[in-house]
């Protein structure tokens, strides 16, 4: 695992980088269709075609920006990121939430 999570906000828990990650690596899974462990949260809104699961760290407190340094690959039963950028120790990892509802039908809390 080359990230952690970092709750030295509490008001701003958010995943960041323990190591430097290069451009295309491989991060981990997001969502899936599947809950990985018992702290998965499931995603429902009644529009979805599929029973979701946010990943107890990435998927619950990786933060979205317009500009991520994160591509997200659909495999058909999940959402997995990698880097499209280096991403330097410490720096925050990001996803664009709108770019999970293309996958999911999922619509967070968040105006785009």
């Amino acid at each position: 695992m080359n990230y952690k999570i970092n709750d030295a906000n509490k008001s701003n828990i958010k995943i960041t980088a323990i190591q430097n990650i290069s451009l295309g690596q491989y991060i981990g899974i997001y969502i899936t269709t599947d809950p990985v462990d018992e702290k998965c949260r499931y995603l429902y809104q009644k529009h979805m075609d599929k029973k979701w699961w946010e990943t107890s760290d990435l998927g619950r407190y990786c933060n979205h920006s317009l500009m991520p340094n994160t591509d997200i690959i659909f495999t058909g039963n999940s959402l997995e990121l990698i880097s499209n950028k280096e991403i330097v120790t410490g720096e925050e990892i990001l996803v664009n939430y709108k770019k999970v509802t293309e996958f999911t039908g999922y619509l967070p809390e968040i105006n785009f």
